[in-house]
C-alpha cells in the first residue's frame, strides 16, 4: 500500500486501498479556504455576482451554489465508453479534445 499525493490537488491517498481495490483519484472542486487565498480581483472574475467588495460569508454563500473546478484537475476515472481520440501528427487539437491522464502531471508517490 503506497501512499501518494496529487501533484495538483496535493491531496494524499493510498493505493491499493486495504481492501485490495485500486484508488482512482479525482482532484475536487476549490474549497472556498482556496478560493480566499486567491486575489480579490481573480475571486470577482470567477463570481461576478459578489458585490465589490465582497466578504468571507458572500463567498461562502457563492462557492456553495457554484462550485469551481481546479485549473489541471485530474480524473483517473475510466471512461470505457468514450470515443477514441484521433491525433493526426502536426494537427491541432479541437476544442472538444479533454485531458487524458497521461497529458497531466504523473502523482508523487509520498512514502509506502
Amino acid at each position: 500500500m503506497s501512499l501518494w499525493e496529487c501533484p495538483v490537488c496535493h491531496g494524499t491517498y493510498r493505493d491499493p486501498q486495504a481492501d485490495g481495490t485500486r484508488y482512482f483519484h479525482q482532484c475536487p472542486p476549490l474549497s472556498t479556504a482556496e478560493l480566499l487565498a486567491m486575489p480579490a480581483a481573480d475571486v470577482a472574475a470567477l463570481f461576478p455576482e459578489l458585490p465589490a467588495p465582497f466578504t468571507a460569508d458572500d463567498l461562502l454563500v457563492a462557492s456553495t451554489a457554484r462550485s469551481v473546478p481546479r485549473v489541471g484537475a485530474r480524473n483517473e476515472n475510466i471512461v470505457r465508453d468514450a470515443p477514441k481520440r484521433v491525433v493526426t501528427e502536426g494537427a491541432a487539437p479541437s476544442e472538444d479534445d479533454s485531458p487524458r491522464v497521461q497529458d497531466q502531471p504523473p502523482r508523487i508517490l509520498k512514502g509506502p
